[in-house]
């Protein structure tokens, strides 16, 4: 009886959203937990998705709250009380599921009586741990205090999930350095790298060298990682760093990119390395150097700029500044912290719609359902997936070295804040009839004219031709071409045919358009 309710519910909402949207809008209902009370067949491929967005998410989430997680797909998660309600359309425009806001009122409670009590999940309090006593060669771990969200190390959270094994069996010739000995004693799946470096007490640049001559020598293998040797391109130092093997294999982008702390030389650089394992090393210029330790409670840009790294710091402001979402792979909910700060400056925001956390293990599961979103892997400082690839960050470069120039860090923020404000009054509030360039006024209708005008007033001066393409826009992406295609085969979403010839995709809000035109002037102009 309770079942046929509640679909009755269900069907009387899609079916009045239909009559006025035109369109069949499916309809589902998870608990607090994600379980699923009632769903339609057509959202059945996304029920795993559905599972974990709830469960990650309900929380923080204010009833009458709306999500839309996957960009570019009709999927709107409603909070209710007790429930949350799943709204999934297969055609129409993305967001018209949102006329369902003014039908809320009537609904809110509806489904209320279908939910029975969730057991709650215990919390790191009331955690029970069986006392083990350590075994011949395995270290005992320093256990964290439950609850425990100060000073949170990506170090040692990352270097505490990495378990290395000895990968052959020795034969008596088989000689070793001391340090090579100490470590193969202890590499029995058993011990992490950070109980072997606690252990070992050793300089953190000699233990991860030693560790990996015996990893490329085979001697040791690490599950479920990969053990990449960096050379500054600078100075040549090597540098060493672990990656997850599933986070590279599951890139919607086919690459990651990091950026690590160069402890050894002053020099500042990010990796990009594909699905070939091919690796590519670039030097950036220095704002800040990492450090890997960050106390949540007293949050800062610099702060943030020197735990994340420039080169991720950059493409999360990016990101948000041209409203692209954003998802951190992490299980501590640290993300919600990070969002509570960048509100300072981007007040529009908000944890569990323009920002999301997942735990790695469930995004490795779905990640093709997040390919236009920035995804960061939280304890590594890894960016698993980046929609918009940006080879550099001029405009945010300048301004933040000019920012951090403020020493009162209230100051900064106040800044960053008035920079992104302003912008947004000039190019959102404001539409300009004309452009100038030099001294030329130029008539515009939309903001794709400004790129197209740019590419325009360039040839008229000569110094746009064919010989210049293709003119890349990052690894991939196109932004000038002979043809209407990107470096993959890709044709471009919106291409317009300039006067001498080559294709121009405009494919962007208004202001990466205004970000690309002045990067073609300064570099062609």
């Amino acid at each position: 009886m309770e079942l046929t309710d509640l679909e009755a519910i269900a069907k009387e909402i899609s079916t009045k959203l239909g009559g006025l949207l035109a369109v069949k809008v499916y309809i589902g209902v998870a608990n607090s937990q994600g379980q699923l009370l009632y769903n339609d067949t057509e959202l059945d491929k996304f029920s795993n998705f559905v599972a974990t967005f709830v469960k990650n998410h309900f929380k923080y989430l204010k009833v009458g709250d709306h999500s839309l997680p996957i960009s570019g797909r009709n999927i709107m998660f409603f909070r209710l009380p007790k429930t949350m309600l799943i709204l999934y359309s297969i055609k129409g425009r993305v967001g018209q599921l949102l006329t369902f806001k003014s039908m809320l009122p009537k609904y809110m409670n509806s489904f209320d009586q279908f939910v029975r009590e969730v057991a709650p999940e215990a919390s790191p309090g009331e955690m029970m741990v069986e006392e083990v006593k350590p075994e011949v060669e395995t270290i005992p771990s320093i256990p964290v205090k439950a609850g425990e969200k100060g000073i949170f190390s990506s170090r040692d959270t990352y270097y505490k999930e990495i378990y290395p094994k000895i990968a052959k069996e020795f034969k008596k010739v088989s000689k070793f350095s001391l340090i090579a000995s100490a470590i193969l004693n202890y590499c029995n799946g058993e011990n992490s790298i950070l109980d072997l470096f606690n252990r070992l007490k050793l300089k953190e640049e000699d233990f991860i060298s030693e560790l990996f001559q015996l990893y490329k020598a085979n001697w040791i293998k690490i599950p479920d990682y990969e053990f990449y040797q960096i050379n500054c391109p600078n100075c040549k130092n090597k540098y060493h760093y672990f990656v997850p093997t599933q986070l590279l294999k599951t890139s919607p982008c086919d690459y990651i990119r990091l950026q690590i702390p160069a402890s050894l030389c002053e020099h500042t650089f990010h990796i990009i390395i594909d699905k070939k394992e091919k690796i590519e090393v670039k030097s950036i210029p220095k704002i800040r150097g990492i450090q890997r330790e960050i106390d949540f409670s007293e949050l800062s840009i610099e702060k943030l700029i020197k735990f994340f790294g420039q080169d991720i710091f950059l493409k999360l402001y990016h990101a948000l500044y041209y409203n692209t979402h954003v998802l951190f792979l992490e299980s501590d909910n640290y993300a919600e912290q990070i969002i509570e700060f960048m509100k300072n400056f981007f007040p529009q925001i908000g944890y569990g719609q323009e920002i999301q956390s997942l735990p790695r293990e469930e995004y490795i599961k779905m990640s093709e359902w997040y390919a236009d979103f920035l995804v960061i892997d939280f304890n590594s400082n890894i960016i698993v997936n980046e929609p918009q690839e940006t080879e550099d960050f001029d405009y945010e470069l300048r301004l933040f070295r000019k920012i951090l120039m403020e020493e009162d860090e209230k100051v900064q923020i106040q800044k960053t804040h008035a920079e992104f404000e302003r912008l947004i009054l000039t190019w959102k509030g404001i539409h300009p009839s004309t452009m100038s360039i030099g001294s030329d006024i130029i008539p515009i209708s939309n903001s794709s004219e400004i790129l197209t005008n740019t590419g325009e007033w360039l040839i008229r001066q000569n110094k746009l031709k064919k010989s210049d393409c293709p003119i890349s826009i990052g690894r991939v992406r196109l932004l000038l071409n002979i043809t209407p295609k990107h470096r993959n085969g890709e044709y471009f979403k919106a291409p317009i045919q300039l006067s001498n010839g080559l294709f121009m995709d405009v494919d962007y809000n208004t202001l990466a358009i205004i970000k690309i035109a002045r990067h073609l002037l300064e570099k062609y102009g």
